[in-house]
């Protein structure tokens, strides 16, 4: 096979898409507003990814070696539906592209047609979101952007806020979005998941991985997810059933087909499901590692995905799968990172493997402090298994190890013990560094890490 497969943002999350065209032949275009992208690819062309016109024009000379076109921002999918018509592919409408990306039209459409399970508003002011919490103020709610993507923004506000609380979530909420326009809705209490499904152009749609969600303790009053367990073992098969089924339900629900879906739900305790947002894209290594992971098949989501958009017809159901994966983003608390660049890796349990990594921030001596929103995480480990061995609690085994031998934490500061953890790192500090630690038994955390972070030597 040859010819070319056009990446829209070369993220770091995008690696596993430019080695799917590298497994399949293919060579890689990059388009991305940065000078150098951290995806190269084969081919970089610098421009702004919404820029459809201008991102045709610059393709031109391609067009006719050209096989797909992919993004995992939600900014782009209008880029890529555009390129896939000139391709003479399906594409899905303007219109269901834009409720995939607004999330106040988005919760209209599944309150119309029966889906939506939670009270909602739209915000154009700071008095609009008084209103709706004056409504019914024992309950928690969320404020976000009614357009934005990676958690940036977002505030959960409990019960009865101080009036202080409510002015910096509108605050927060409004300058993320293009318009100021601002989403207020219940705060679900359940278990979070995610979908991955795909489209065809006869309303049939194909669930390929259905994962657990896992959120920070360090990200404030934001939400931000730091493992997805795909196929987890600790979640019924007639569950999985039914979040595919409803998650089916809410991508037709738009008008969406021939792009992907990947769909956020929560699911209460008394098992109703009430969904979170809907994006007409997948995110990441998702459909290029994780799904096929757990499938046990290579290619499988995006093979079928270059199908759909050729006119065929998809099976619909969920993929039965036989591992487990989980993308695992290193979740590291307020604190200085004495560890080694390996992270996770010696602590992983017997039969998980990563298939990819992004380790190149756990540099010993430095420090990390809290997160608010996807693009600050700290790295990443694409995990892959089978059920029995990669579970939750193996995982979280792993993780506390990890932490346990690598991480001074600010909240639980102990200077006697960062001191000993330090002389047991590879570390290399100055002697006067050294003679500062050991003389100061009452050192705080600010203090420790000033002086490990200033003394650090070749």
């Amino acid at each position: 096979m040859s010819g070319w497969m056009v990446l829209l943002g070369g993220n770091p999350l995008n690696a596993g898409i430019a080695a799917y065209a590298a497994s399949r032949g293919l060579r890689c275009i990059v388009v991305d507003w940065n000078e150098i992208p951290e995806v190269p690819g084969d081919l970089h062309i610098r421009m702004d990814i919404k820029d459809s016109r201008g991102v045709l024009e610059a393709l031109s000379p391609y067009m006719k070696e050209i096989l797909l076109a992919y993004t995992s921002a939600d900014v782009a999918t209008g880029t890529v539906a555009e390129v896939h018509r000139a391709l003479g592919y399906v594409t899905p409408s303007d219109a269901s592209l834009l409720l995939a990306r607004n999330k106040v039209e988005m919760n209209e459409r599944w309150e119309r047609d029966g889906l939506l399970g939670k009270r909602f508003r739209k915000c154009f002011t700071l008095d609009d979101l008084k209103g709706f919490l004056d409504t019914e103020p024992s309950t928690a709610v969320v404020v976000k952007p009614a357009l934005a993507s990676s958690s940036r923004g977002v505030t959960v506000l409990p019960s009865r806020p101080g009036r202080s609380e409510v002015d910096r979530a509108f605050e927060r909420a409004s300058k993320h979005d293009p318009a100021g326009i601002v989403l207020v809705e219940d705060f679900v209490e359940g278990t979070e998941f995610t979908v991955e499904m795909l489209g065809d152009s006869l309303g049939n749609v194909r669930v390929f991985g259905v994962s657990k969600k896992y959120h920070t303790h360090y990200a404030g009053t934001n939400r931000v997810a730091t493992k997805l367990h795909y196929n987890p073992n600790d979640v019924t098969q007639n569950v999985k059933e039914e979040l595919a089924t409803f998650g089916s339900r809410c991508y037709t629900s738009l008008g969406l087909c021939a792009c992907p879906g990947h769909f956020e739900v929560i699911r209460r305790l008394d098992g109703t499901l009430v969904p979170v947002e809907m994006a007409a894209r997948s995110s990441g290594f998702i459909i290029s590692d994780l799904v096929d992971a757990s499938l046990d098949r290579k290619g499988a989501f995006i093979d079928a995905l270059r199908s759909v958009l050729d006119g065929s017809a998809l099976k619909p159901g969920l993929e039965p799968a036989s591992n487990s994966s989980m993308y695992f983003f290193y979740d590291l608390p307020p604190g200085v990172w004495l560890g080694d660049a390996q992270g996770l890796l010696p602590f992983l349990p017997t039969g998980v493997r990563t298939l990819a990594s992004d380790r190149k921030r756990l540099i010993a001596g430095s420090k990390f402090s809290s997160i608010d929103s996807d693009t600050e995480r700290v790295g990443f480990e694409i995990l892959a298994g089978p059920t029995s061995a990669l579970t939750i609690d193996s995982i979280f085994t792993a993780e506390r190890g990890m932490l346990g031998d690598g991480m001074v934490s600010k909240e639980q500061f102990d200077p006697i013990k960062a001191v000993r953890m330090l002389r047991g790192s590879e570390i290399n500090l100055s002697t006067s560094a050294w003679e500062t630690l050991e003389r100061s038994a009452k050192l705080d955390f600010d203090e420790f890490a000033q002086i490990v972070c200033q003394g650090i030597t070749a």
